[in-house]
């Protein structure tokens, strides 16, 4: 099925786009927000971690769920219900932790369940997309994706530094729940073109013959996806996982400045991403993923600088704007990686696999930024006294990917659209 608008910004995509970035900035902040919550109770960075990486493992398991979900059901409602499911935990976990003592594994279910449903709305999204715009206007459609990603991404971190550091967690759940009804009311108003399936009674055979044939899509018919989702999986572990960790342990522990100065750092990473969309959308179908190489390494070698400053003990001013500028560029760099990757998938699938594929690439965020902040978490504690060693085994691992991208990617022959 394609698409049958003509302009960019018709009503479905707009509803989409102030949608999507309300849930997201309300995953980001209230995820952000329980994890410094978890920080201040234990004290740990290992636990700071865990409480960012935890809840990746929801989101693998709703991201698949949602992309057959995606290309079976009316994405509309969807998103509908989802948006409902939240404000429903929100209040939950109001209750349930006025109720019982022991508030750490309150809080890591609610983070549990808050991103379950986040992974089923990326996966309906990511589809809905291409029915939404013209074909052509796909790279900037994406793009716009991208921005709204990258700006709820730091702007959420930012307001959760801000806001929690003071005025507490319980200040921004009311106000979210709230925001998260209203959401769902503009669900109501979208329209995404759907053709019904065919019905299956099975619900666990039509799971897994879904799943096996987006992976066997992805594998046989298209191998260079697979060695797409490789680098941007080693990527995100490296880098932005990475700085996730870093900014608060940096700015709080080796540089001994308030929490909201790490919120100020990442309103910068949200003004790269937001360069980055804007970058995007101008270039358009230029931005293919014969670049993606080249963009890969300038994201790998960013952190650099964090490093050298760290290393070399700089005046803490000077440290505090290195790891600002830095945060900036990683996403600008980030958010034209996923806007290159996103839009080949799109325009490599088949309509009636797109929902199917685009979770087992939405996947990969989620995977790789477990992965990545669990483990620096548990770096950064190891070297506390030494935080640059953490920041160059970044460096190391991320431009070791880039070699491969190099070698893989430049030659892609590109499909029929761009």
């Amino acid at each position: 099925m394609k698409s049958m608008v003509t302009k960019l910004w018709n009503k479905n995509f707009s509803l989409v786009t102030v949608c999507f970035a309300i849930a997201m900035l309300g995953n980001m902040t209230l995820s952000f927000a329980l994890a410094y919550y978890v920080r201040d109770i234990t004290g740990s960075e290992a636990m700071f971690g865990l409480a960012l990486s935890t809840p990746y493992i929801s989101l693998l398991i709703m991201s698949p769920i949602g992309g057959i979900m995606a290309d079976r059901l009316k994405k509309q409602k969807i998103m509908f219900w989802i948006d409902v499911s939240v404000v429903i935990f929100i209040l939950l976990f109001m209750v349930a932790e006025g109720l019982f003592a022991e508030v750490l594994p309150i809080v890591f279910i609610k983070l549990l369940a808050l991103n379950a449903v986040q992974g089923a709305y990326t996966s309906t999204i990511n589809a809905a997309v291409p029915l939404v715009v013209p074909a052509e206007k796909l790279s900037s459609g994406n793009a716009i994706i991208g921005m709204i990603n990258a700006l709820v991404g730091g702007g959420g971190q930012a307001l959760a530094a801000v806001t929690y550091s003071n005025f507490g967690l319980y200040a921004m759940l009311v106000p979210f729940a709230v925001l998260y009804g209203l959401t769902a009311i503009a669900d109501l108003f979208i329209r995404v073109p759907y053709v019904k399936p065919k019905a299956e009674s099975n619900i666990a055979k039509i799971i897994k013959t879904d799943i096996a044939q987006a992976v066997r899509f992805v594998v046989k018919d298209k191998p260079i996806l697979t060695k797409m989702s490789f680098i941007a999986f080693v990527v995100l572990a490296a880098v932005p996982s990475m700085l996730m960790i870093a900014t608060p342990v940096l700015v709080t522990e080796t540089l001994s400045m308030d929490l909201s100065f790490a919120g100020i750092s990442q309103v910068f990473m949200a003004i790269g991403g937001l360069a980055g969309g804007i970058t995007a959308s101008i270039a358009g179908a230029r931005l293919n993923i014969r670049k993606l190489p080249q963009i890969v390494m300038v994201l790998s070698a960013s952190p650099i600088p964090v490093g050298l400053v760290i290393l070399l003990d700089a005046p803490t001013i000077m440290a505090f704007i290195t790891i600002t500028a830095v945060c900036a560029v990683v996403m600008f760099t980030l958010t034209l990686t996923v806007v290159i990757a996103i839009t080949h998938v799109q325009t490599e699938t088949p309509s009636e696999l797109m929902g199917k594929v685009l979770s087992l690439f939405s996947m990969l965020p989620f995977l790789a930024q477990a992965v990545g902040q669990f483990g620096f978490g548990v770096l950064f504690e190891i070297f506390a006294s030494s935080p640059w060693v953490v920041v160059f085994i970044s460096v190391f691992l991320s431009m070791s990917i880039t070699i491969y991208s190099f070698k893989h990617l430049r030659d892609v022959p590109l499909p029929s659209i761009v």
